[in-house]
């Protein structure tokens, strides 16, 4: 019979290995490995992972919730064509959040978290020096995720997590191509606008934050259109 203990590790074994699958995943949808109406097979991705096929199921499901994934019944999951809308609306809602959050983080702006922020954007830093791009977005999220935290309003904290935007931050770290030192210097202004102890200098920083990469994905949307326009000439 399992212990507590040994259900608790492969519990957590298992959240690590959906979360690094679903990043995989993330990761070669966007850089264009899988394209749109692939189909995403369980036993194969699961052979391919060297786990069981439970992760994979975990993480497609989670896939198909932020729409990348589409799962058609009897048939299997297949990669969805994400739109610019769909991004849109994404980061629409997260900039709104990121407001809220830093509005009601500031009065509970202490030392501890600034020392954890800066902590933070100097792993930022040394990740983006590494060109390390899966770490340095785990610390981008991180940063952001501590403000959320600061705010203390729990229903706030609990739709950032649901709505998964520890991956956001991956794949905004692909779809921009900003170089990465430029990305991680951005949060210099927000720890410029935290320093000011003003909520509403905050929340405007925080949302521009947000809206900047959301021009910039639409760019990245149109760079793509326009080479699959040219691609289509040339085939012609």
């Amino acid at each position: 019979m399992a212990t507590d203990s040994s259900r608790h590790r492969r519990t957590a074994t298992r959240y690590v290995l959906r979360e690094d699958i679903k990043e995989h995943l993330i990761d070669a949808i966007l850089r264009g490995r899988y394209k749109p109406g692939d189909r995403l097979a369980e036993a194969k991705l699961a052979k391919e992972f060297s786990v069981s096929q439970s992760p994979i199921r975990e993480a497609l499901r989670d896939l198909e919730m932020m729409g990348f994934v589409e799962s058609v019944p009897f048939s299997g999951s297949f990669v969805r064509d994400l739109s610019l809308k769909d991004m849109l609306d994404t980061y629409a809602v997260r900039a709104w959040m990121e407001a809220m959050a830093g509005r009601l983080a500031t009065p509970n702006l202490t030392e501890d978290v600034f020392a954890r922020l800066e902590t933070l954007l100097e792993r930022m830093m040394r990740h983006a020096q590494n060109n390390d791009s899966h770490e340095f977005a785990k610390a981008d999220f991180a940063f952001h995720q501590t403000i959320v935290a600061t705010a203390g309003n729990n229903t706030l904290i609990r739709l950032y997590d649901m709505l998964q935007f520890a991956y956001w931050t991956y794949a905004s770290t692909i779809l921009t191509g900003y170089n990465l030192t430029f990305q991680a210097r951005r949060h210099y202004k927000i720890m410029d606008a935290l320093n000011t102890g003003d909520p509403e200098l905050i929340a405007k920083t925080l949302q521009d934050h947000i809206e900047e990469l959301i021009e910039r994905i639409t760019a990245h949307y149109a760079e793509r259109q326009e080479g699959a326009a040219v691609e289509s000439v040339t085939e012609a």
